[in-house]
């Protein structure tokens, strides 16, 4: 089956939109690995149903109007990743879990670093929240739309960051998008945004 695509502007940058028939397969982020979430053919289809109500949706989260999405979802990978992502799936918003809760969710308390694979190669990004997944002692560690991103997402659910002026006017999307872009060589990385002290949480969610 081929899989149709439809790509979105939004204050984390140009997302690329991926159903495959009537579900939605996978949230890409501008410059994502080719090869971090292997897909087959693809088409454009900028009126698929299932793609114009994620669009929807998303833009409803980054408003700050909806915390849960209500979407048919089509994980294609091993059954341990499937167990991992669906695991993602029960993070509630404005809530963090550590690979080790994920773990031991999953049902292997030894497979910390498997999970962090299989969390690295989530395809549904976003609706499929692995930005909430952090380090043990509270550190963001990696993530595919990169760190910055992954700051502003948590800063958002947490009722700190507003993007709806971002989503209403593509103008201010800019900022957010900069962010993302890895600096000149030898450059000290710069970042607009306040990063949270290592080992807590209470920076992101003022606890």
């Amino acid at each position: 089956m081929t899989y149709a695509y439809k790509l979105i502007d939004s204050p984390v940058g140009q997302l690329k939109l991926v159903a495959r028939g009537e579900c939605l397969a996978a949230i890409l982020w501008e410059n994502d690995k080719p090869n971090r979430v292997r897909l087959g053919e693809m088409t454009e289809a900028n009126g698929l149903a299932v793609l114009v109500e994620t669009e929807r949706q998303l833009r409803e989260y980054f408003a700050g109007t909806r915390q849960t999405f209500d979407l048919p979802l089509d994980f294609q990978g091993t059954e341990f990743q499937k167990k991992v992502w669906h695991a993602l799936l029960t993070i509630p918003f404005g809530q963090t879990r550590s690979y080790t809760e994920i773990a031991q969710q999953v049902g292997n308390v030894n497979a910390v670093r498997a999970v962090g694979a299989a969390n690295g190669r989530n395809p549904i990004s976003i609706v499929a929240p692995c930005h909430r997944v952090i380090g043990a002692s509270g550190e963001l560690t990696g993530f595919a739309g990169g760190l910055a991103n992954k700051m502003l997402l948590l800063s958002l659910e947490a009722g700190q960051t507003s993007l709806e002026a971002a989503v209403d006017d593509a103008g201010t999307r800019e900022p957010a998008r900069q962010a993302t872009q890895a600096p000149e060589p030898g450059a000290p990385a710069k970042s607009t945004r306040p990063r949270p002290s290592s080992g807590t949480q209470a920076s992101l969610f003022g606890n």
